[in-house]
């Protein structure tokens, strides 16, 4: 008989980013990774100070980055994925779990990085409140990289469903659709003999919006990126370069 896991109460964030997680983005590994900061990390070097990974997952980025030479930490508000940060990747003292609309962290940040769609999660007024807690972490002219979506074309380019094949064998199914400003996923897959479903649901946000978020935040932002790795680079992202004016 199979039962069904679906982790319907209370904010989706709450249950997405567990365990499972892992399992189904594994094509956001370690290489993947360092392929991606190519683009950023000579500005982040360039700041001269710690940089700040919020939402930093499982670490694979901020693994990066400190082997880069820079002195970065992160934070993020899923034990699983800290857990993996501390036994895969060697974490210890670099992570600590937190909310990211009440980091509870000391200013003077040169840089923080947001990356991979970690902003978007909440309400409205919880996500410009995000921006705002986490640019007052910043110094005067700090640099904040926030990595979301290209709005327009996701929503041109949006598969309605598809399938691939997990580590184990078992065949995951996933939906996707827009609900006004939000793309929806919903992840089924067999785990145990049980079905599992996955839902995530994230604000889209345009240009425009991204530029008044960021004078709410005492920042301005400064260019657009399509891609991590670079401006010249089109990968159907925007990455908001924004800077703290006061």
């Amino acid at each position: 008989m199979v039962r069904c896991m679906s982790a319907t109460e209370g904010p989706w964030w709450a249950h997405a980013f567990d365990a499972s997680y892992a399992e189904r983005y594994a094509h956001r590994d370690d290489a993947a990774a360092a392929a991606e900061l190519v683009g950023i990390l000579p500005l982040l070097r360039r700041q001269q100070g710690p940089v700040l990974d919020a939402c930093c997952g499982a670490g694979r980025h901020l693994q990066v980055m400190r082997g880069a030479g820079l002195p970065a930490f992160g934070f993020d508000w899923s034990l699983p994925l800290l857990q993996q940060a501390l036994g895969q990747r060697g974490l210890a003292q670099r992570v600590l779990r937190a909310d990211m609309r009440q980091p509870p962290l000391a200013s003077g940040w040169a840089a923080i990085t947001m990356l991979f769609t970690a902003f978007g999660y909440f309400e409205d007024e919880e996500n410009a409140q995000c921006l705002r807690a986490l640019a007052l972490l910043l110094r005067r002219r700090g640099l904040f990289v926030v990595d979301v979506a290209n709005a327009q074309q996701l929503r041109q380019t949006l598969v309605p469903e598809s399938q691939r094949r997990l580590a184990d064998g078992s065949i995951m199914h996933e939906q996707r659709w827009l609900e006004g400003p939000r793309v929806c996923k919903r992840s089924r897959w067999q785990e145990n003999g049980q079905e599992r479903v996955v839902e995530e649901r994230v604000r889209l946000y345009e240009a425009s919006e991204m530029v008044a978020l960021a004078a709410s935040a005492s920042c301005e932002l400064e260019t657009i990126w399509p891609s991590l790795r670079g401006a010249d680079i089109d990968e159907g992202r925007m990455v908001c370069f924004l800077r703290r004016v006061t």
